[in-house]
């Protein structure tokens, strides 16, 4: 009996020593001190918001550029931002078909968002548009990177162009502002096609090539054509400046044999 009671003292003993280690291990984890101490990634710092708007954006900043009275805000100082909005306005449409001529590729067709983050000269701002109008946009951009962009055709072209810039002048009505150049002018730019400027000043090299044969270019008929004319008028004057010297040439009559010999 004495040898079991012994025994059982033990055990007793080495349970109690297991449970009081236990517990030291479990308040060294649970120490801060002797945690590992977790790296925290930095936060990518936020672009400030344009303090031009005075916090007005998205729907807020669309309606009250439409002329609805937005609480808070003056309507003085709505009408002064105004021309401060159209370069916002002019960056959330130009984005917007860019998205559609991208998402052309492959992309599944989806709904632009109405609103878009732009940045400013003075940090960023969240500009909204309806969404009806975005769609539209959209929609005519993704024809235009996908169906026309294969299979290009002049008329399908020409509604593209008609149907932007029409629902670009009405939201350019709705916030009173003037729309002086066609978006379809600068948007409908094919890969490796020049512009109207590059284009002109091909025209000029061509009429001051140092063969002084004027060279047809790639830009058209009605170039094609104005090149011909010109060079036309050009042989006119040579053949006039030729006939004119001609005739202004004095006639000087031979000299008599026997005037040499006295």
């Amino acid at each position: 009996m004495n040898v079991v009671a012994w025994v059982l003292l033990l055990l007793v003993i080495l349970t109690l020593y297991l449970i009081d280690k236990v517990n030291q291990l479990a308040k060294l984890y649970e120490n801060p001190a002797h945690a590992q101490p977790v790296t925290e990634t930095p936060a990518e710092p936020t672009p400030p918001s344009d303090i031009l708007f005075s916090g007005l954006e998205g729907k807020k900043l669309w309606d009250a550029m439409n002329g609805k009275q937005v609480e808070g805000f003056d309507p003085n100082l709505i009408e002064a931002l105004r021309p401060h909005y159209e370069p916002i306005l002019r960056a959330h449409i130009t984005a917007t078909f860019q998205d559609g001529v991208d998402d052309a590729a492959g992309i599944e067709n989806r709904v632009p968002n109405s609103e878009r983050q732009i940045s400013t000269a003075r940090g960023h701002i969240q500009s909204w548009l309806p969404p009806q109008h975005l769609g539209s946009i959209y929609r005519n951009a993704r024809e235009y990177g996908g169906d026309y962009a294969k299979n290009p055709d002049p008329d399908v072209l020409s509604r593209l162009k008609q149907t932007i810039d029409s629902v670009v002048d009405m939201m350019y009505q709705r916030v009173n502002i003037p729309n002086d150049t066609p978006y379809s002018q600068f948007l409908f730019k094919r890969p490796g096609q020049p512009d109207e400027a590059d284009a002109s000043g091909d025209a000029v090299l061509a009429l001051t090539d140092q063969t002084g044969q004027a060279e047809v270019l790639e830009g058209g008929n009605a170039l094609n054509q104005g090149l011909e004319h010109v060079q036309a008028y050009e042989d006119q004057q040579r053949q006039d400046l030729a006939t004119d010297t001609v005739t202004d040439v004095p006639f000087n009559p031979p000299v008599a044999a026997d005037a040499k010999t006295a």
